[in-house]
């Protein structure tokens, strides 16, 4: 077993914060996205780190960084300190005393009414000098534009100046009704979904969806009854017995009508980020809703 090599300074806080964004991101370089440094200053926490604890915790493979056995035993305890650390940080900034001022936050239509809306509420709650203000749209607004103080959307940020984090991954299956199982049956993936019907986006999106990807590839040959920009609308039509369709597991529990249909490879899960303007870090009712809405989607994890 290794041990601690003597002499060298204790472990921070830091370290920690440093090891888990190298653990959500698996590379060097997205970890310094993420947090705002280089990849050369990651790569030195994370030799440093190393060092401290006299143990290697991660494997560099083709794919990216893979945390070592030991490094998976540290992630869970390095998470609970996160947890503490968000707590202790959103004390001192003023949640104890309570926040105030108006925060507009946008998403996605469904992941906003079915995850942002009760985290909000709760947050809402626990802040009663707190105004959110959480816009839905097909049409992203703009952070560098400071035309919404916090964004949540599907894949990173690339402009210039943000901050973001990754809060989660939402995985995707492929649902039908009773009624369109009953009339179609379960699709034939060896056929590629010949004499299925299909439910999807609408084309202007398609390319940049994974699950559409997905239903191309196994279900190309399935005939596509009905499109919508509206994960609900399509799970409506889906209820209505439209067709297959592909849905976030989270809304699908919404439709308790659906049933999940077994795949021959999983649906592709979609990444979640969280986004705001590095000017406004320092901001208390900005840090406060950032920090709550990134502890508790964890939690739903």
């Amino acid at each position: 077993m290794s041990r601690k090599p003597p002499g060298l300074p204790a472990i921070e806080w830091d370290d920690l914060r440093y090891f888990l964004t190298l653990a959500r991101e698996k590379s060097l370089s997205g970890a310094a996205r993420s947090l705002g440094t280089t990849q050369p200053t990651m790569s030195r926490r994370l030799e440093l780190f190393e060092k401290k604890l006299g143990a290697v915790l991660f494997q560099r493979r083709p794919s990216g960084l893979e945390l070592t056995d030991t490094g998976r035993q540290i992630l869970d305890y390095a998470g609970r300190m996160e947890d503490a650390a968000l707590a202790a940080e959103r004390i001192a900034t003023g949640s104890s005393a309570g926040l105030s001022g108006t925060i507009r936050v946008t998403s996605a239509e469904w992941l906003g009414a079915r995850v942002l809306s009760p985290l909000l509420a709760e947050f809402c709650t626990l802040h009663p000098e707190m105004n959110i203000e959480l816009v839905t749209d097909t049409e992203a607004l703009s952070l560098t534009r400071r035309e919404t103080d916090i964004a949540v959307r599907f894949g990173r940020f690339e402009q210039e100046g943000l901050m973001q984090r990754k809060i989660g991954s939402l995985p995707f299956g492929l649902y039908a009704a009773p009624g369109y199982l009953k009339a179609k049956g379960l699709p034939d993936f060896r056929q590629r979904g010949a004499g299925a019907t299909v439910i999807a986006m609408n084309a202007a999106l398609a390319e940049s969806v994974a699950e559409t990807k997905w239903l191309r590839h196994h279900l190309a040959h399935a005939h596509i009854a009905f499109r919508s920009n509206s994960r609900d609308g399509q799970a409506a039509a889906a209820v209505a017995g439209a067709g297959l369709v592909c849905l976030p597991a989270r809304l699908a529990g919404a439709y308790p009508q659906l049933r999940a249909i077994e795949t021959p490879a999983p649906v592709p899960s979609r990444d979640v980020w969280l986004g705001f303007h590095r000017d406004t870090r320092g901001i208390p009712r900005v840090r406060g809703v950032v920090d709550f809405l990134a502890e508790r989607t964890r939690r739903l994890r």
